[in-house]
């Protein structure tokens, strides 16, 4: 082998150990502190279908969820509240049962609540680095998540295609609920007065 041969043998065997040790297209494994296993509070725009809403998520403690939403103006003032897998809906002060338009909201706040209380139970959340976030996918009930982190534990995004549904966060804060401790429940009836 000539010094020419052996210089171009030496520089792909160089460029190969620098590929072999290079991010491939899943990223390179990356883990996000853990915020997820007490009480936090963030902003949330969610995305389902043809909806768009903002309000404010807040896990109170593991099955223990409220989302208050501000937009669009038919929501605003509507609450959500999930507590061991049971879902009621207040306004103003008024529970009700939950509509059956908000049933895709409904749904893919149940599987981000699931998604999060699984999370909250591990000592560390493991994933893949990706734009700058720790990216954790999975599946449940047979429907692919993705669910975004900072590397600090914020969470930042959630989507799942097979519900035409995107939520994303900001504004994380721990140990913070922004939430009433006490809704008045009243039942409406009769077509009245």
């Amino acid at each position: 082998m000539n010094r020419k041969q052996m210089a171009v043998l030496s520089t792909l065997a160089a460029s190969s150990l620098f590929w072999c040790g290079c991010v491939g297209p899943g990223g390179e494994d990356a883990t996000a502190a853990q915020k997820l296993g007490g009480s936090f509070s963030v902003e949330m725009t969610m995305m389902v279908e043809d909806m768009t809403a903002t309000g404010t998520l807040c896990r109170v403690g593991e099955g223990v969820w409220r989302v208050a939403f501000a937009e669009p103006s038919s929501l605003s003032g509507v609450e959500l509240d999930f507590q061991n897998g049971e879902v009621s809906a207040s306004y103003k002060g008024l529970a009700f049962s939950v509509p059956q338009t908000a049933m895709p909201a409904k749904s893919v706040l149940l599987q981000l609540i699931t998604v999060v209380d699984t999370l909250a139970q591990e000592d560390q959340i493991s994933g893949v680095s990706k734009d700058d976030y720790v990216l954790v996918e999975g599946e449940l009930e047979g429907a692919p998540y993705e669910l975004k982190l900072t590397e600090n534990g914020d969470l930042t995004a959630f989507s799942m295609d097979s519900y035409d549904a995107e939520l994303t966060f900001e504004k994380f804060q721990s140990g913070k609920t922004d939430i009433a401790t006490q809704t008045t429940e009243m039942t409406v009836s009769g077509t009245g007065t």
